[in-house]
């Protein structure tokens, strides 16, 4: 029999593991990290041909009972007369002479991840691992680069995945008890309406087949349940690892809850996870992200495993309520918590943008390309003014009119 996978990032594992302090978005906002993708490609392009970018690195770690799979793309790999480099690029705002090589544990780890994985795969001895920082406002570099011996790496990497064997054996847990429960799963209804067979097979036979379909079908016949009951069947014989339910309205995401829980009231053990605006789940009346104005950023990172470990051997209905309930109790943002639940949920219940918006979507699962995931769209001709609002810029006048009035008085020239 093959041993059950688990899979996780690189980054995702050294995050997980290494994590602690506050959350803190004066270090990085979420149009700078748009604007650290094209840096990383500028950074790429101007390293010359000695420079491979965008190297896919995986290694299947073996245990008893299970395999955990880790993958990850490194920004760079080097080929150097005195050895191969291993090159992560980092954008910050910070000013560079704050950043030495103690500076980020995290980078170093991630890093470290990719070098060890190349070694092995080329039987190196040792390697050189680099930190490449750009300053986002000053565009100048910071490179710190360090020698590693091969069995330093081994010992890092083993310490590493011991901290993680606690949830990759969670993890394995429920994935067993999950496929067990999808197997034995019935329809939940006594019969199928009228199209709502047809509907099903078809949902199923693109998931299966890797296509696209499109389904126009009068109100009523059920349309929620015809292709999420297939698609978690798909899911339990491994076609795919995660289903997105994406909707365009906050009534259409009750309507799939509300069709878990008829599965589930027949038998299913599914994870599913719905996803809330930042600003309308965030405790505070402003949505302010720094450990000086908001005590659920303080010493978030400190505190939200024990919120995860608690939540996902406690519930596997994860809803707005429930995820506040459990930030509450923990002390931690709700938002961030829930976009950390989402690694372990099996299927999203979300708004189009977390996929479609180039600004808010789920990095962790689409910055690759590479997963193998099922989409379902609900009322999907919305997806076209919603897309073209996600690809457009707006300027407003209203900010420049204030401006001027503000300085009528005190510099004539500059309202001019």
């Amino acid at each position: 029999m093959e041993k059950a996978q688990i899979k996780i990032s690189i980054r995702n594992l050294v995050e997980l593991v290494l994590r602690s302090g506050d959350i803190d978005n004066r270090l990085v906002s979420s149009n700078r990290m748009l604007e650290g993708t094209r840096i990383h490609q500028r950074i790429q392009k101007e390293s010359g041909d000695k420079y491979a970018k965008e190297v896919y690195l995986s290694f299947d770690y073996q245990l008893e009972s299970f395999t955990i799979r880790l993958e990850g793309r490194a920004d760079g790999i080097i080929t150097e007369p005195e050895g191969m480099v291993i090159d992560e690029i980092k954008s910050t705002a910070r000013p560079l002479e704050y950043i030495d090589d103690e500076f980020s544990l995290l980078h170093w780890a991630q890093a470290k991840c990719y070098a060890y994985i190349y070694c092995i795969q080329n039987e190196l001895k040792d390697i050189f691992v680099q930190l490449t920082y750009f300053q986002i406002d000053t565009e100048e570099k910071k490179i710190i680069r360090k020698p590693f011996a091969f069995q330093e790496l081994q010992e890092f990497m083993s310490g590493l995945l011991d901290r993680y064997l606690v949830w990759a054996s969670m993890s394995d847990s429920w994935n067993t008890l999950r496929d067990m429960s999808i197997r034995e799963l019935r329809f939940p209804f006594e019969n199928y309406r009228k199209g709502q067979r047809e509907l099903a097979v078809a949902a199923y036979k693109t998931i299966v087949q890797e296509k696209k379909l499109f389904v126009q079908a009068p109100t009523g016949i059920g349309k929620t349940i015809s292709t999420l009951f297939p698609a978690v069947k798909a899911f339990g014989e491994q076609h795919i690892s995660k289903i997105f339910y994406l909707t365009a309205k906050t009534i259409t995401r009750q309507v799939a809850e509300e069709a878990f829980s008829k599965m589930r009231a027949a038998g299913l053990k599914f994870r599913t996870l719905t996803l809330t605006a930042k600003e309308k789940i965030c405790f505070r009346d402003e949505v302010i992200c720094n450990p000086d104005f908001c005590e659920y950023a303080r010493g978030h990172y400190n505190r939200v495993n024990d919120a995860l470990t608690d939540i996902l051997q406690n519930s596997e209905y994860l809803t707005r309520e429930i995820i506040e309930e459990y930030a509450r109790k923990h002390r931690v943002c709700p938002f961030e918590f829930a976009l950390d639940l989402s690694l372990w949920a099996d299927c999203i219940i979300c708004d189009y943008n977390y996929v479609f918006d180039p600004r808010v979507y789920l990095k962790r699962f689409f910055l690759n390309n590479d997963g193998d995931y099922a989409f379902l769209v609900d009322e999907a001709h919305n997806l076209v003014d919603r897309a073209r609002e996600m690809f457009s810029a707006q300027i407003s006048k209203a900010a420049f009119f204030e401006a001027k009035k503000a300085m009528k008085n005190h510099q004539p020239k500059i309202v001019k």
